[in-house]
């Protein structure tokens, strides 16, 4: 693997290293090789590469293995810090852990403890406050006490659910390695990418294996951190964690994919951070990219532009069309269905993670392992009071079928309650036949069935779609359950690619559309103005070639971002 004089430096550090890299300098190349060097300089020692997504794991590892090779596989551990952490706890638990809740689980559990304890509190804002105190190693006291009866339920119904989330899984482990009740991976080196988007615990996970001999390299980029609002520490984790191992610093500040003025644009808007590592950022290129900046009467015309300079350039043409929300983006997607070019939108939620999508695959997953999570959703999808659904889950134990027989016992004549919970045993014990029999695709068209008559007009139909989408698919009921919600990897270069600017990060393009550069919108009011000046930067990186900015008039002033890039 070539690498330029700085990764080159990068590469070749000892010892605990923190490396602050600029976009388009290869973070992930300089990772990779250094892992490969590593575990082929060193035929004893294991290696642990870390990184924030499942996608960017099986990359990482399929780079190292293709420069070491793969008799080095058996010494070398990649993943995600959930994943690496859920490994830890399996092997060293006495008994089963808990099961993983799905973030579509995680959402209606909490939705059921939301409208008992808090309705008149914004489901959103219950979601932040506590997903905020998971990621602090100390549990943060809630200012309003029914945000605190909302997480006291939650914490009571997964465990009497024997369920637990991505936060707990990460909060179990560092406090078992903290107490000494299980030990730290058995590695010599561990490796994180991405740094700048490490949370409090994620970082406390990080210096656990540190104490404990392991040697770490880090490599992020203190300007692309935008995660503020999931709890990333971005510059701040990073001078605190180069202090806490004694590291020292690599900087890379060479970028090898934007053209010079491109960059040089970018450069401008970002020197306006004041808190950020200092570095001079230039280009390794020297050809001259095309930059526009395109002012439109309102949104509708701001698309129509989008959509005429694709359709009149080449069909080989790489777009991406980055915005700061998903909203904007339906405008522009609807209207690209309209041409003769494939389209991939990334960057939402995943169909399987609302309402009737996780209702309807948790209640699947309820058939196939027996867990009570995604029956209670169901219950509580089918009207059944969250109050009585919650009580129940807390009172009664053992498998569905038990808990089922024990709130029927239990249930009320009167509001419906009965009723569905018969109708649901029955279907149960259908549905787990058919199983039995290897007939999936029939409990796929059951469960779809029972929750029909609970829909709203606009959920039917959306669950037609979800129903046909799981039939379809091979295997067992168990594998195309496993399947659900992950992320398409298709990237075929005729493609236009829609996302948001969160989506983009890490990502590379030939030709970047940025829509919506309002004042307002971009930088956004919800949000720090030093956040979403990196969001921009961010975006603005991505394109190699050509980068186009629009606004529209309608919409508000022009985003005062573009005057502090000299683009105004």
């Amino acid at each position: 693997m070539e690498l330029n004089p700085y990764q080159e430096r990068a590469v070749t550090a000892s010892g605990h290293c923190t490396i602050l890299a600029c976009p388009g300098s290869g973070k992930t190349r300089v990772l990779s090789a250094r892992a490969a060097r590593l575990l082929a300089n060193h035929p004893k020692g294991r290696l642990c590469a870390v990184t924030f997504t499942r996608d960017a794991a099986e990359e990482l590892r399929s780079r190292i293995l293709a420069t070491c090779g793969q008799d080095h596989a058996r010494r070398l551990a990649v993943g995600t810090f959930h994943s690496l952490a859920l490994a830890q706890i399996k092997r060293f638990s006495r008994s089963k852990p808990p099961r993983l809740l799905s973030e579509g689980e995680r959402l209606s559990v909490l939705r059921r403890c939301w409208k008992q304890h808090a309705p008149n509190i914004s489901f959103d804002d219950v979601v932040q406050a506590i997903d905020a105190s998971k990621a602090k190693l100390t549990p943060v006291p809630f200012a309003d006490p029914p945000l605190e009866s909302v997480f006291n339920g939650y914490q009571e119904l997964m465990e009497s659910e024997g369920a637990m989330d991505f936060a707990d899984l990460l909060l179990l482990s560092v406090r078992r390695m903290a107490r000494g009740d299980m030990p730290p991976l058995p590695i010599r080196w561990l490796l994180v990418d991405e740094a700048q988007d490490m949370d409090e615990v994620q970082m406390e996970w990080i210096l656990l294996h540190g104490r404990a001999g392991a040697e770490i390299t880090l490599v992020g980029d203190d300007d692309q951190s935008l995660y503020a609002f999931r709890h990333a520490l971005g510059y701040a984790g990073l001078q605190e964690i180069t202090f806490a191992l004694s590291a020292t610093e690599t900087t890379l500040p060479v970028n090898y994919r934007c053209a010079p003025n491109i960059l040089g644009h970018a450069a401008k808007l970002i020197a306006h951070n004041r808190n950020r590592a200092a570095k001079k950022i230039t280009a390794h290129r020297e050809d001259a990219g095309e930059i526009r900046v395109i002012r439109a009467p309102d949104r509708w015309a701001e698309v129509d532009q989008i959509v005429r300079t694709i359709r009149n350039g080449s069909q080989d043409d790489e777009w991406a069309i980055l915005a700061r929300t998903n909203l904007i983006l339906d405008a522009v997607e609807l209207a690209l269905s309209d041409i003769d070019r494939p389209c991939v939108r990334s960057g939402g939620k995943s169909v399987w993670e609302h309402s009737i999508g996780s209702v309807f695959s948790g209640l699947l997953r309820s058939v196939v392992d027996d867990s009570w999570t995604g029956l209670a959703n169901a219950l509580s999808f089918c009207g059944i009071h969250a109050e009585w659904v919650n009580g129940h889950s807390r009172r009664s134990f053992g498998g569905c079928a038990a808990r089922l027989e024990s709130a029927i016992e239990q249930a009320p004549e009167e509001d419906g309650t009965r009723k569905a919970l018969l109708r649901l045993r029955m279907g149960l014990a259908s549905w787990r036949d058919q199983v039995a029999k290897g007939r999936p695709t029939l409990v796929v068209h059951g469960v779809a069935a029972f929750l029909f008559d609970y829909c709203k007009p606009n959920q039917a139909n959306l669950l037609r779609k979800l129903e046909a989408s799981i039939a379809r698919m091979p295997g067992s009921l168990a594998q195309r359950l496993s399947i659900l919600g992950r992320s398409s990897t298709n990237r075929q270069k005729p493609a236009v690619q829609i996302m948001t600017l969160h989506a983009s990060k890490g990502l590379e393009f030939d030709n970047v559309w940025i829509m919506g550069c309002e004042d307002g919108n971009l930088p956004h009011t919800d949000s720090t103005e030093e956040d979403e000046r990196r969001l921009l930067y961010v975006g603005m990186t991505r394109a190699r070639h050509r980068l186009i900015l629009s606004s529209a008039i309608e919409e508000g002033l022009e985003s005062r971002f573009l005057e502090e890039a000299g683009l105004s």
